[in-house]
C-alpha cells in the first residue's frame, strides 16, 4: 500500500507540479546560459531503447529507465501546423534537462577548458582533492552500505532542499551489506546498466560491518546508462568532505572515463544528464553550470525501421 501511495504521489507531482514549474521557472533558469541568446536550448536526438545486441538480460524494460526517458525527453513530431503548435506547448510545459553533449569534446582536456572558462576555481579544487589523497573509482554498493548511510545522514539540508534520510534512513534501507570483501560486477548489458562510483580516502582498519575495507567512502554517485544517455542519480557527498572538492573530483573522473575509455560500457554514450534546470535552488544550478552542464532538449529519435529499437549513436572516438 505504501508503495502504491508513493507511486501515486509521484505521478501527480510529475504531471501537475513539474509542468507548472517549467512554465514559471524554466525561462529564468536558462537565462544565464549561452543558449538563451541563441534562441533556446540546443536539441539533441537520443536513442535510449534496446538494440539487437542488448540480449535477454538487458535492463531497459525496468520501469525506472523508462520513467527517466518519459520525464526528460520530447517525442519527434511532424511538420504540420498542429504538430508545430503541440511541439511548442510541450517545450514550455516540459522540464529543461541539464546535460553535457560529449560529442562537443574530442578530449578530456577540451572538456576541462570549458569548465575553466565557466569557473576559475573548479579545476584547482579537483587538483587539491587529488593531492589530499581522495580517489574516485567504481565500487560495489553492498561493500560500503554503512559509509553510504553516513554520507546520506551527514546533513539535514542540501542544495535540493531538506534531507528526509537524515531522520528516517537506516543502513539496511541502502542495500544488503556484504558479508565478505566485494567488488563491482560487470553489467550484463553494455548499453543499459547501473554502476556506482565513489570517492575514497585510505583508512587502514576501516570496516563495513564485520568486513575490513581499509578505506572510507566519502562521496558517491549512482550512474544509470539508458542507451546513449548516462543519467546522474542519487549523488551525494559527506558534509565534512564537501569543502574539499570531492564532488568535483568525482564528476571530473567520470567525464574522463566517458571520453577516454575504450570500454564497451561507455561506447556510444553521448549525453550526460543531471536532472533539470528547474530542480533545486540557485546553488545547485550554479554547480551544474560550473561542472559543464547546460540546458538542452532531448528529442526521442525514432528508429529507422519504425520499431522502438535504435542503433548506437556514433562513437565520438571514431574518425
Amino acid at each position: 500500500m505504501a508503495n502504491r501511495l508513493k507511486a501515486a504521489a509521484l505521478a501527480v507531482y510529475h504531471t501537475t507540479y513539474e509542468p507548472a514549474l517549467a512554465l514559471v521557472l524554466g525561462p529564468r533558469r536558462i537565462s544565464g546560459f549561452e543558449c538563451a541568446a541563441a534562441g533556446g536550448p540546443p536539441e539533441v536526438a537520443i536513442h535510449p531503447h534496446r538494440v539487437a545486441g542488448c540480449g535477454p538480460a538487458c535492463g531497459f524494460d525496468q520501469g525506472e529507465r523508462r520513467r527517466v526517458v518519459a520525464r526528460y525527453s520530447l517525442k519527434t513530431r511532424g511538420d504540420g501546423a498542429l504538430d508545430r503548435a503541440l511541439g511548442r506547448a510541450a517545450r514550455r510545459l516540459s522540464l529543461t534537462p541539464m546535460a553535457i553533449d560529449l560529442d562537443r569534446f574530442p578530449s578530456h582536456t577540451d572538456f576541462q577548458a570549458l569548465v575553466k572558462r565557466r569557473s576559475s576555481r573548479t579545476l584547482p579544487k579537483i587538483r587539491k582533492a587529488a593531492k589530499m589523497g581522495y580517489v574516485a573509482e567504481r565500487f560495489s554498493v553492498h561493500a560500503h552500505v554503512y559509509d553510504i548511510h553516513a554520507v546520506r545522514t551527514s546533513m539535514r539540508s542540501r542544495a535540493a532542499g531538506p534531507v528526509l534520510d537524515y531522520w528516517f534512513l537506516k543502513p539496511e534501507d541502502v542495500a544488503k551489506p556484504a558479508g565478505r570483501p566485494a567488488t563491482w560486477r560487470m553489467p550484463k548489458c553494455p548499453r543499459h546498466w547501473t554502476l556506482w562510483w565513489g570517492v575514497f580516502l585510505p583508512e587502514p582498519g576501516h570496516v563495513q560491518g564485520k568486513v575490513q575495507v581499509d578505506r572510507r567512502l566519502v562521496a558517491y554517485m549512482k550512474l544509470m546508462r539508458i542507451g546513449d544517455v548516462l543519467h546522474y542519480t542519487d549523488l551525494m557527498g559527506h558534509g565534512e568532505h564537501l569543502g574539499h572538492g570531492v564532488m568535483n573530483l568525482l564528476h571530473d573522473a567520470i567525464i574522463r572515463w566517458l571520453i577516454e575509455s575504450d570500454e564497451p560500457l561507455v561506447e556510444g554514450v553521448r549525453v550526460v544528464l543531471y536532472g533539470a534546470a528547474e530542480h533545486g535552488g540557485e546553488g545547485l544550478l550554479t554547480w551544474k553550470k560550473r561542472a559543464g552542464f547546460e540546458p538542452m532538449r532531448l528529442i526521442l529519435a525514432p528508429a529507422p525501421d519504425g520499431k522502438t529499437d535504435a542503433p548506437l549513436s556514433r562513437d565520438r572516438r571514431a574518425g
